[in-house]
Formats: structure tokens, sequence, C-alpha cells
């Protein structure tokens, strides 16, 4: 392995516009807000050994198709496993895994339209990268292979410009009334007894031209969050600003912090902040919906964890972003004899805050109630690496782009007393940092 210290005057975002324009494949994962362990790293990787994907039951490996009754065991076995006793990501595998993967793990009716007809998952094999370590202020170059650090050097002697960006028009895939009559439809299932919550999620689709590191570069300003990524993978890019995390694995300890719910924005003064961060903590509805996705987790990570290990040591804390401030907790769990990263991950996913509860059942009603299938939205973002840990965020407040159209998504948790115009306003609102970022109005 090769570990070495480079010296660069660069920031994360001026060398991966340099890394961006030369190489067809690239990754940039930031974080910029959080807790210490999660902003800590920045890490930029760029043409990789290999790409993988998937869909349904056929996996492509650099461009040849056959067929897998497991395809993430596909992937797991195009990662070679190499002992590396390092935090974060050490080489290995960093792309997505589109909501519609679930469908690998259910038996889900088919009726909505694959109209954008992503992939199941995608994911470049990456042998280095460039690591920026935020808290020793420092730069490393990690290699499994041939020494390519003269290349990225070479690059810093080019001028780091983003180029020009416009965007088009926005339309919805979903109007109003549309989302307002899914939304009834769903309380009519809660009344039933059928579920307790589902996520409905309605879709923009705005054309635009130019380069989309400019529009992730006014995100990172204007909306910073624990997960901060660009995947650039040809015709496909995944843009985002997620404060959510599925789920990490590291040696053997699990966590998870898939249990956002409830929202309340930050005050102007420090008063007004603790105002609303009680005002959240003593909210009746938004208490049971987090308990109930807490128990989600607690059951998702029993399936993979050894007897007895999974634990809540933090339950219903705030925790505090850039705009807003949520109700959260952290479960944790120790792998299980047998298990791996990759058992843990088909455990939980999808996160039970993009789907409902019951899960399956949810997943069920969102197929009835929304009009195309997902795609990247509601999935995960982040990377298994070769000595076998990983980390995901859940892909919200993300673009994603296919071709020349980019695609921004969102959902409503709905429940039985829930409004339909409110649920509307909520995805609108939800929408609107990336659609501000894009600068287009809707």
């Amino acid at each position: 392995m090769i570990y070495k210290e480079l010296k660069l005057t660069l920031n994360p975002y001026q060398l991966y516009l340099l890394v961006n324009r030369q190489y067809r494949e690239t990754f940039l994962l930031e974080s910029l807000e959080g807790k210490e362990k999660l902003a800590r790293f920045s890490f930029i990787g760029f043409s990789p050994k290999k790409m993988i994907s998937a869909k349904g039951k056929v996996v492509q490996v650099d461009g040849e198709e056959f067929d897998s009754p497991q395809p993430i065991r596909t992937l797991a076995d195009n990662i070679p496993r190499i002992k590396i006793d390092k935090e974060g990501f050490t080489g290995g595998a960093v792309g997505y895994f589109a909501y519609d993967y679930v469908r690998n793990l259910e038996k889900l009716p088919e009726k909505t339209k694959d109209d954008i007809k992503f992939p199941d998952f995608e994911f470049g094999i990456f042998d280095d990268c460039i690591i920026y370590d935020q808290r020793n202020r420092t730069v490393h170059y990690l290699g499994h292979g041939e020494d390519r650090s003269t290349e990225i050097m070479a690059l810093t002697k080019e001028d780091a410009f983003s180029g020009p960006f416009e965007a088009g028009n926005p339309k919805s895939n979903m109007d109003e009334d549309e989302f307002e009559k899914a939304v009834g439809i769903a309380k009519e299932r809660i009344v039933d007894g059928d579920i307790f919550q589902v996520v409905l999620s309605r879709r923009y689709t705005v054309p635009y031209e130019g380069n989309l590191l400019r529009f992730y570069n006014y995100l990172k300003q204007t909306n910073p969050s624990p997960y901060m990524y660009c995947l650039n993978f040809g015709e496909r890019k995944i843009i985002g600003s997620s404060p959510e995390n599925l789920v990490r694995v590291e040696g053997k300890k699990i966590d998870s912090y898939a249990t956002l719910a409830g929202t309340m924005p930050r005050g102007k003064t420090a008063e007004e902040d603790r105002m609303f961060e009680q005002k959240l903590l003593n909210d009746e509805k938004e208490k049971a919906e987090h308990l109930m996705l807490v128990d989600l987790t607690r059951n998702d990570l029993g399936k993979v964890s050894s007897s007895g290990s999974v634990s809540v040591p933090e339950l219903m804390e705030v925790h505090k972003y850039h705009h807003v401030q949520h109700l959260s907790s952290h479960v944790c769990g120790e792998l299980a004899d047998g298990k791996d990263c990759f058992d843990v991950f088909d455990s939980i996913f999808p996160a039970g805050t993009l789907s409902g509860a019951p899960k399956v059942r949810a997943m069920e009603i969102i197929e009835e109630l929304e009009k195309n299938r997902r795609g990247a939205y509601g999935g995960a973002v982040g990377y298994f690496s070769f000595n076998r840990n990983c980390d995901f965020a859940i892909t919200i407040r993300t673009l994603i782009a296919q071709r020349q159209n980019a695609y921004v998504q969102a959902g409503a948790g709905i429940v039985y007393d829930s409004v339909p115009e409110k649920e509307y306003q909520e995805t609108e609102n939800k929408m609107r940092s990336i659609m501000q970022a894009l600068e287009v109005r809707f």
C-alpha cells in the first residue's frame, strides 16, 4: 500500500474540479457538518479499475453482462479484500444504490413506470484516492497499485474553474391535486390498519446545460450537511447534501442514525433556537413517529448483530444543522459471526424514513400511489472499503442527472391525521434548497 502526504494548497472542491475535467468517472465525498467523526475526512477518487452495475438480476462489469442470483454478492466478489487499519474510505467500491434495489430483497408489485431506467446500483472500484483530513489539516495519497500521485500533482498546475451552468423550466410528475389525492388514499390505508405510516414522494425534471459542479459549490455553501457527494459516472451523475446516515460498519461495530424525524427551523437567536428545540422535544406526534423509526432500525440491525448487542446509546437527541434541527437517535450493534457489511446493508435497506412502517406493506402502497420508479432517490450513496468497512448516506436533498436532465425528488411522511395540502407543501419545501441551487423558479 502507498500512503504519502501531498503538499497541496487547493481545497477539495478546487482539486475535484481539475480531477473531474481529466477523468470520465470520479467521486468527491465530503462532510461539512455534524458530529466530529462524520465531519473529519474528504475523499476524491478518479479513473476506477472497473465499473459494476446491476438491473434486476443482470450484472454488468465493464460492459460485459451476465446473470446473478444475488447482484450484491457479485459486487462483493469484485472488491478485493485487503486488511487496512485506517478509518474511513481506504480504497474500494464507491457508488450508489437506487431505491429500486429493494426489489432484490422483497417481492413488490410492478405498477410504477420505469421512465428513467436507472441501474439498481452502480459502483466504481477505486484502487486509490486523495484523502483530506480536516482535523489534522493534511492531504494524503492512498493507493494499492501503481502510484498515480504524480498525475494529480501535475493537474494542480492548471486553473480550477467550473465553467457555465444553466437550468431550464422544471416539470412535475405529480401536480398538487394528484399528490393530495394520493395522500387521501394513503390515509384510508392507515385508518384500515394496513400501515402506520407511508412516505409518498413526487419529482421535478429540470433540463440543464453546463457543469453541475457549479451547482454543487452553491449547494455546499447554502446547505452544508454531514454527507456531501458528487458521483460522476459518465452519463449519470449524483450530487447531494444529505443530513442522514443510513448505516456505517467499522470492524465489528455497526452504527445507524437512520431515524431522523421531526423538523424545526434554526432560530435567529440562541434563545429562539432553544425554543424551537423544546417545541420539537415536546411534540408528541413527532416523538411517536421517531420512536417507530427507532424500533424499525433496531429490528433491522438485530438481523445481523450478535445476540443482545443492539442498543440505543442516544435516544431522541436534537441534531442541529445549518437551516434546520431534527430529532435523531443512534442505534448500534456488533456484527454477528458469519455476517459482513453487505449483509448489514441488505438488512437495513431502504431506510424506514423513506418508506414507512411496516416497511414492506408501505413499499407496496408506494408502488400503488406514486407514478414513477424512484430511481436513485430514497436509495443510498457511499462506499464499501477494501477492509470491509462501509458508510452510506440516505439519498435525499440530492440532484440526480442523466444525460441533460436533472431530477429532484422529495417525500412526506403520511400518518392518520396528515393534512394533504400541508404534505404537498412539505415536498415543495424539501426540494427548495436544491431548486434554489439550480437557480430555477418553481
